[in-house]
């Protein structure tokens, strides 16, 4: 596992961070596990509380709307037959019409939003085609997906009941594999981008898939140590410092990886918060540790998918 030199952070806004970070990251892990008994309840909830009291102060990201708008690449909402309700996904294409590597991308607890269709118009200017699946198709009112909602708790909800049916979970994502993985522009190689929540899927999806070239996980904690067995991928692991939860982790899972013969590097970036990508991209972060983690752990994520 490697650490970066330290980057300086100031002071005063410390405790903030870490408090932001802290509801993050647990939120990650709320919406990760299966949904809680009732006597658990409380504690969800007042998790929920700190994501969404979090995620307000944060603000608008309609910015990110605008600035989608003026990409030059195209994008599109696709639709494919699922069980029982049709599945939808964002698919982003590169500027260039070469045949090129299919990523899936698999958002933050968040879902479907700004953040997560900019994401993905970032990655395909590094010339990939990106899949990004709505995993909330037809669970919203009315049958609709992410953007049925009617606001960010009942998404974090909706995506916390969602690993409770991991067979599922993982059916839907390979159906959208099987699919993007046969667009003209896909030249055959395959792999899977996951940030915080998602990034534990990505990780569960490498233990299914011998189809996988690489897996890139972003702050989240690997899956039961009996299942990396499965795993046939390089996995690259992208982590933050100031993220308990997850950090406390990694040594386990690098000891997991390595008994089971599987190949596991892990960069922690120092000074950085759960979720960072994002974090190092808003316009009130007041982390710069952040923003350099952001820059680094991009350009690594370049570097990776171009070598896969």
């Amino acid at each position: 596992m490697t650490s970066l030199p330290r980057v300086p952070r100031p002071q005063p806004t410390r405790k903030r961070l870490m408090a932001a970070a802290v509801a993050l990251s647990a939120g990650a892990a709320i919406a990760a596990a299966p949904e809680l008994t009732p006597a658990g309840a409380p504690a969800r909830d007042q998790v929920f509380d700190q994501i969404v009291a979090t995620e307000l102060a944060l603000g608008s990201d309609a910015w990110r709307a605008q600035k989608l708008a003026q990409s030059s690449r195209h994008h599109a909402m696709v639709t494919i037959p699922g069980a029982g309700h049709a599945l939808e996904a964002f698919l982003v294409y590169p500027d260039t019409k070469d045949r090129v590597p299919l990523v899936m991308m698999i958002p933050e607890d968040q879902g479907l939003n700004n953040w997560a269709r900019n994401m993905a118009d970032e990655i395909a200017a590094m010339g990939y085609v990106v899949v990004v699946p709505d995993l909330l198709s037809g669970l919203g009112p009315d049958g609709g997906g992410r953007g049925s909602f009617p606001d960010i708790r009942s998404v974090i909800k909706a995506h916390s009941a969602l690993t409770s049916n991991e067979a599922a979970m993982t059916a839907q994502l390979n159906s959208w594999a099987d699919y993007a993985k046969k667009l003209a522009q896909v030249n055959g190689k395959f792999a899977v981008v996951g940030f915080a929540w998602g990034g534990g899927r990505a990780f569960w999806l490498a233990t299914q898939r011998k189809d996988l070239n690489a897996a890139f996980i972003f702050y989240d904690v690997a899956p039961p140590a009996e299942a990396l067995a499965g795993v046939t991928a390089i996995v690259h692991g992208f982590y933050a410092d100031i993220d308990p939860r997850v950090t406390k982790s990694l040594a386990g899972t690098k000891t997991a990886m390595a008994a089971a013969g599987k190949q596991y590097d892990a960069v922690v970036y120092p000074g950085s918060e759960h979720m960072f990508v994002r974090l190092g991209d808003e316009p009130g972060n007041s982390n710069p540790a952040n923003i350099e983690a952001r820059a680094l752990a991009m350009a690594r994520l370049q570097q990776l998918l171009k070598s896969m």
